[in-house]
């Protein structure tokens, strides 16, 4: 007995360890396997028009499916913008609130209105949800969309950035971004941290990069 438990011993140490390998899989997103940029080149998505853009879901846009605004919609979205922003600071205030309003009115017609605040840790069904992949990638095209509308005036569109590592206990996080033209500060435009339809948090992307999330 003494002899066949020295031989399990290892055995069983190297399938609890393969066991808590898996489990580390599952509780992370999309995230933490790839970049959203790669994940976006290798979409190769067209350019965004209100008629026709691409937007992605179900985890690492494993799912990508071809939208539109109708006109009614894109006047609702185009209406958060009467009064024009004068400032950079107030465009960063404006641009996500017309953000959570396209999430809003694509959620019904791509099935992700019940996309939850951040992303599930253990999910085995992830249809309907975004994780920092998706949502990085759908906030991009939506600023792109607003931009060749004319209403992006103060920043340039960045790439999106990423953050974290395999090596820390930070996991890989991707979001959108903005640089603000006057001044060169870059921020980011998250909108992982928020449920379907939810204005996405704007906060500077060094401060972003260091770990920031929001307190509520």
């Amino acid at each position: 007995m003494v002899m066949i438990a020295q031989v399990l011993h290892p055995v069983l140490n190297k399938s609890i360890n393969i066991i808590l390998l898996v489990m580390g899989i599952l509780m992370t997103s999309g995230c933490a396997y790839t970049t959203a940029e790669k994940v976006k080149a290798k979409v190769g998505a067209p350019e965004p028009e209100v008629n026709m853009f691409s937007h992605c879901s179900s985890y690492g846009c494993q799912v990508v499916q071809q939208v539109s605004f109708n006109p009614d919609e894109w006047e609702q979205i185009e209406a958060v913008f009467d009064t024009p922003p004068t400032t950079a600071l107030q465009e960063r205030e404006r641009l996500p609130v017309a953000i959570g309003l396209m999430e809003k009115f694509v959620g019904p017609k791509t099935g992700t209105s019940d996309d939850i605040a951040k992303s599930w840790l253990f999910t085995f069904v992830p249809k309907g949800q975004l994780d920092c992949i998706d949502e990085s990638i759908n906030t991009t095209t939506y600023l792109q969309m607003l931009n060749k509308a004319g209403h992006v005036k103060f920043h340039d569109i960045g790439t999106i950035a990423l953050r974290g590592n395999r090596l820390d206990l930070m996991l890989l996080h991707n979001t959108a971004t903005l640089i603000e033209r006057e001044s060169g500060v870059s921020y980011a435009i998250d909108s992982w941290f928020r449920a379907n339809g939810i204005a996405p948090d704007v906060v500077l992307l060094d401060d972003w990069i260091e770990g920031w999330k929001p307190r509520n």
